[in-house]
């Protein structure tokens, strides 16, 4: 009975998704007509997106989302981050010095089903400066492709292809660092999975990748992680579309209030105290103390949903 009523939720998920995200798809290309900036068809068109998303889930009573109650507020994630219009004028290409400092917004990816949950749980005014990396092959699919284009997300570009392997191409990625730096100096968010692959084993973090965390160096960005627990119950990793019964619940954290340079110095002190002779780079030290920051957020959700901790491995 369970599996027959979890087909239903997930082909009753898969239809109201496909046709939100068809229709969100067509009004996007309709406002690309519009005479509007760059910046302003991105917003709108990542409205639509949440929109779409967040239909499918209300019509879905089954999947349930709820944030914990110890999260830090998006209005203290955001503090100090005042807007600044973002423009469609050409900016220095390299790291130029900002009036702001850039959020980075970092999650723990176990399921497809991460991306949809997050637009959902986004505030607009974060969603709508936000952008973030996708795999160059998502925007070859017709609706989501389009989706990806008309946003103004990234496309990561893979040199290697297998499981596990994260070399990317360099040449291709040399321009979509500069639109990247671009974003960020006019005033844009970064969002992302640092983890940079669905893990195959939720309860236990993938070291997180170290360039990313370079970049947050080079724009001082405050680091905010938004972790979750239940969004394989959702949508199983191996699932072609989700929509199955499952409760998710997320926790969002200010890991760098005072930006990530000042966070790097506190962490570079304490490992050159210990052992000043084996120092790891910054971004090494930053990324390897969000990943222990992040691996407890996960398992204070796991145990307030299940009651069990996750099993530590050595």
């Amino acid at each position: 009975m369970v599996s027959v009523l979890g087909r239903i939720g997930q082909i009753g998920y898969a239809s109201l998704l496909l046709l939100g995200m068809g229709w969100a798809a067509i009004l996007m290309k309709l406002v690309h007509f519009l005479p509007l900036s760059k910046s302003m068809v991105e917003g709108l068109s990542l409205m639509m997106v949440q929109l779409s998303w967040r239909c499918a889930v209300l019509f879905c009573p089954w999947v349930r989302i709820s944030k914990d109650e110890s999260s830090d507020s998006w209005a203290d994630a955001t503090k100090g981050l005042e807007m600044k219009a973002l423009t469609d004028e050409t900016s220095t290409e390299g790291q130029p010095p900002q009036k702001e400092r850039p959020l980075f917004i970092i999650s723990n990816h176990t399921s497809f089903f991460d991306t949809i949950f997050s637009v959902i749980e986004f505030p607009q005014s974060v969603l709508w400066r936000s952008r973030t990396y996708m795999k160059d092959d998502l925007y070859k699919l017709p609706i989501l492709g389009t989706i990806c284009r008309c946003v103004g997300h990234f496309p990561v570009y893979y040199a290697s292809s297998d499981d596990g392997a994260y070399k990317v191409d360099t040449v291709k990625m040399e321009q979509v660092d500069k639109d990247v730096n671009k974003h960020l100096s006019n005033g844009g968010w970064l969002c992302y999975f640092p983890e940079g692959a669905i893990n195959k084993n939720p309860d236990k973090l993938l070291p997180l990748r170290y360039g990313s965390f370079k970049k947050a160096l080079d724009f001082d960005a405050k680091l905010v992680s938004m972790v979750s627990y239940g969004n394989t119950e959702v949508w199983p990793r191996k699932a072609a579309v989700g929509g199955f019964p499952g409760k998710v619940k997320y926790n969002v954290k200010i890991l760098t209030p005072d930006g990530t340079r000042a966070f790097a110095a506190e962490l570079r002190k304490k490992a050159e105290a210990e052992d000043p002779n084996n120092v790891p780079e910054n971004q090494v030290l930053v990324a390897n103390a969000c990943q222990v920051m992040m691996q407890k957020q996960y398992d204070d959700l796991k145990a307030s949903m299940t009651g069990k901790a996750s099993i530590k491995e050595d």
